[in-house]
Order: C-alpha cells, then structure tokens, then sequence
C-alpha cells in the first residue's frame, strides 16, 4: 500500500485544488498480473455558495441563512482549479442541492452522465429555536444545533442523526457498488456527508490517500485492492 500511495502523490502534485485522475495503467497492470485489482472513489466538495453572511443572528436569522444557503447559486470558479484527467465517460453523481448540481456540471459539463441523488444531500441542520433577543454568531448556532441533534434532540421536519449515519452508509455502499463497475467512482457533494461516507469506507478497509475534502472544490481521495 505505501508504494501506492508514492504513486498517487506523485500524480496528484499538480497546481489545481483537485486532480481527477484514471487508475494509473501501471499500477492497475502491475496488480492484475497478481490477481489484484484497484478501485478508487473521490468525494469532491461543492464550490462556494454565493451568499452574503453576517456574524451575528437570533435563532430565526440564523435558520432563514440556511435555507437561503441550500437555494444559492455557486460563485462562478476557474476551471482550471479542479483538473478532469478523466478518459472514460464516468458516471458523476451529485446531491439534488444547487450548489452540488451546479458544481458537478461546471467541472463535468455535458460530456458526462450527472445523476443528481437525494441519498448524497448534505446532513440537514435546523437551528434550535430561541428568543429574538438572543443573538449569537452563526457558528456557534450551527454548534449547538448539530450537537444537541447529534445527542438525539428531535429536529421537526429533518432527519433524525440516526437516519442521516444510515443515510451515509447507505451512499457508501452505492459509490463502491459504481467503483466496482467503472474503476473510479466520483461524488460532488458536501463537506459533513463527505465526512461520513469517508469514515465508513476506512472502516470497511478503504485507504484515504488524499484528505483536502474540508474546503470547497477539494477532494478526499479513497482506493481499496480487492482480489480477484
């Protein structure tokens, strides 16, 4: 695995934010002629969403942020910054949120099948309700709201934490079911589901071999040698 991983930094030390790149064919030679075979997943961050945000809001302003934030459009972005190497017509899936669609076509265009999934939506956030007088900055409300839903507190109209972690197995499972079909397997979606389906493909024996997913256009990098 280390002499892999040599080789997937050494194709990866490129100038853009993200290279998507084919299975090296040597490599993939090198380890059918041992009856091993490579797959590779990459889970791609969406661009920045085009919204203005304060630092300071009540519990209401906070939540009518979010719900503006799931309809923005994405700032426009260098193409150049994320580097498509591809040369098979992969298939892309995305969230069915605007700015993963919008961000998977603006890397992809037309030239690839985009399926949009409601399976790869980012984890739901609804910010606890307050009195209008408390005002607080953003992060610390989206803190407080994720942890307490994340320690069980019900959330009326969004997923409970339990079902958002099935919810990501469940996404991992589809993205290794298209590994195992087209070699390389590409998701366009966000940073906490991203998060999640990366933690459960290390547990089902996935090696991370880039881990830049946590700003946008950035990209965490996952292989696994199966054998034939």
């Amino acid at each position: 695995m280390n002499n892999i991983s040599k080789v997937y930094k050494s194709k990866n030390a490129c100038p853009a934010t993200t290279c998507i790149d084919e299975i090296n064919p040597q490599l993939k030679q090198s380890l059918t002629t041992h009856n091993k075979a490579l797959r590779q997943i990459y889970l791609i961050r969406h661009a920045k969403p085009q919204i203005k945000k304060k630092w300071l809001y009540s519990s209401k302003g906070a939540n009518q942020y979010i719900s503006n934030y799931n309809t923005a459009p994405i700032i426009a972005f260098d193409t150049s910054s994320v580097k498509n190497n591809l040369l098979h017509k992969h298939t892309i899936y995305c969230s069915t949120l605007r700015r993963s669609k919008e961000t998977a076509h603006s890397i992809f265009d037309d030239n690839y099948p985009i399926v949009p999934d409601s399976l790869f939506r980012e984890f739901e956030n609804k910010i606890i309700k307050a009195p209008s007088f408390i005002i607080l900055p953003l992060p610390v409300w989206q803190i407080i709201s994720r942890g307490t839903w994340a320690l069980g507190a019900k959330r009326n109209g969004i997923e409970s934490y339990k079902e958002a972690k099935s919810r990501a197995k469940n996404a991992s499972l589809k993205l290794v079911e298209l590994a195992q079909h087209e070699e390389t397997s590409i998701l366009v979606a966000h940073g906490i589901l991203n998060g999640a389906i990366k933690k459960n493909l290390k547990k089902d024996g996935w090696h991370t071999i880039k881990n830049k997913g946590n700003k946008n256009l950035g990209s965490t990098i996952l292989i696994k040698i199966y054998e034939h």
